[in-house]
């Protein structure tokens, strides 16, 4: 779940909670785009707090784990100039 959908490009603080029972991780990429940003896979109740550099676009976020993008765990968010 996102906090924003919309957020300006730049610096970016980005939390990832794993609010679960299983593990999981985070892709992120903006559309037409081959380079995704990666935060490692994180356990029950583990977070991840980082920067990423966003230029504007629409960005897929994802869990890559099998099944968990069919399951829901998947979002999109508008970054602008």
């Amino acid at each position: 779940m996102l906090s924003r959908g919309t957020v300006r490009a730049g610096a970016i603080s980005l939390e990832a909670l794993d609010r679960g029972m299983d593990p999981h991780d985070l892709r992120l990429r903006r559309i037409a785009s081959r380079r995704e940003i990666v935060v490692p896979q994180l356990t029950p109740r583990e977070r991840w707090d980082g920067v990423v550099h966003l230029a504007p676009g629409v960005y897929d976020l994802w869990c890559s784990l099998p099944e968990h993008a069919k399951l829901g765990m998947h979002a999109m968010l508008r970054v602008v100039g």
